[in-house]
């Protein structure tokens, strides 16, 4: 049973890393076109500064989920040269349930700002969008990146950290 959980937050993380990307190279490219625009025919694309914030948004806050269920995070490996590898493995396991903490914090922090923006109307700048929708990209990554953080706490250290070893060594 928890091998079939730690698979589905495995493919969760992985297809969150994935609309992460494709946020990124179309908030490159909103940014790269409008500049173009600008410069060759001095008329820039309306609510680029709007779209750039979402894919912004989806961009950073999906990556999240990945980075900590594949043990990603910046970390300086001080402790772990010293310690025996059970003492690591359970650093690593206690460091991902202190991320629960203050991801399930954050996902409780977010509703309020989202329902008040729905309640209250609140409209992107330029493109007139919905910022409740926002707020719920967001809660979404957020409420991913928990996910990611609770098969971060279950998931074998042996295994992922074999998962990292292997992508060191192919240079991703």
């Amino acid at each position: 049973m928890s091998r079939v959980v730690l698979r589905l937050v495995e493919q969760l993380a992985r297809g969150f890393m994935a609309l992460s990307e494709i946020a990124l190279v179309l908030m490159m490219l909103a940014i790269t076109a409008d500049v173009a625009m600008r410069a060759l025919f001095n008329s820039p694309i309306r609510g680029t500064y709007d779209a750039v914030g979402i894919l912004l948004c989806i961009s950073a806050l999906f990556a999240i989920a990945h980075v900590i269920f594949t043990r990603h995070e910046v970390v300086i490996d001080l402790i772990d040269t010293v310690l025996p590898p059970k003492a690591t493995g359970f650093l690593k396991r206690f460091w991902a349930s202190i991320s629960v903490v203050v991801l399930s914090y954050i996902v409780w922090a977010m509703v309020q700002p989202m329902a008040e923006a729905r309640a209250y109307g609140d409209r992107s700048l330029e493109l007139g969008l919905p910022l409740w929708y926002v707020w719920v990209a967001a809660l979404v990554g957020v409420g991913g990146a928990l996910l990611g953080a609770l098969g971060a706490v279950v998931a074998p250290t042996t295994r992922l950290e074999t998962d990292r070893k292997s992508l060191e060594e192919s240079g991703e």
